[in-house]
């Protein structure tokens, strides 16, 4: 158990944890921990908002938690969304969308969502007010959350691939498991304000996964990613919306 956590936190961030050198089927078997590991990522940046709204101007200090949550990262989940975006606006049937993905190289479409989804997590951020520590916190959880909806609805689109073999040793147990961490979590840290993001995510991932399948024949780990990076902007505007 303490393993699978540890294996889940130094698979979505780039914190200095043992047990980082796991196979996709021991990731797969860690999913149920990932709103764990994202709550130890949400805690991280909500101190860092706190501290750095106490000295900076609001924008400002929204926009170094924003780019510290990349840092964090390892810009695992923006690199996810880049490929997803440059396949999406680059090919024109799934066979080339699909080998678009593949292609390392940053493109047009691709650097345009990322910029995009930075851009509007800093201004949504920047929306919460003062609620800005309680918002990086859910939307670190509740994205991750969302993930394991999306690992466990939709087929591979690579049979075979890593995000395939990663899918099919998470199951209904992780789904549970991350349910039971991710939404106590969210409503203890935040209370009842947590109850719309709460709620928004899960229809969310499934539209957005939908999507996705239709154009890709299934999911992939850049989808994967393209899908978190997506909830954690969803949540956070949320927040903003009700700030």
């Amino acid at each position: 158990m303490r393993m699978d956590f540890l294996r889940a936190l130094g698979f979505l961030t780039i914190l200095p944890v043992p047990g980082q050198d796991g196979s996709p089927q021991d990731l797969g078997r860690s999913a149920g921990w990932f709103p764990l590991a994202g709550a130890v990522l949400g805690g991280l940046l909500a101190m860092a908002d706190r501290v750095l709204a106490g000295i900076f101007p609001p924008l400002c200090a929204s926009a170094l938690t924003v780019a510290l949550w990349a840092f964090l990262t390892g810009g695992l989940h923006l690199d996810g969304l880049a490929d997803t975006f440059d396949g999406l606006g680059g090919g024109c049937d799934r066979a080339s969308r699909l080998e678009t993905m593949k292609d390392s190289r940053l493109g047009t479409f691709g650097g345009a969502a990322v910029a995009l989804v930075l851009l509007l997590k800093t201004a949504a951020l920047e929306g919460t007010g003062s609620g800005g520590p309680g918002a990086v916190f859910s939307a670190a959880v509740l994205a991750r959350w969302g993930m394991l909806f999306a690992l466990g609805f939709f087929p591979p689109a690579r049979p075979g691939g890593m995000g395939d073999t990663f899918r099919k040793h998470c199951g209904t147990a992780q789904l549970l498991l991350g349910t039971l961490t991710a939404v106590p979590a969210a409503l203890l840290f935040q209370g009842w304000s947590a109850l719309l993001p709460v709620l928004l995510v899960p229809p969310a991932v499934l539209l957005a996964g939908k999507r996705l399948s239709a154009l890709l024949g299934g999911l992939t780990g850049d989808s994967y990613g393209a899908i978190c990076e997506g909830m954690e902007l969803l949540v956070l505007l949320a927040y903003a919306a009700l700030g």
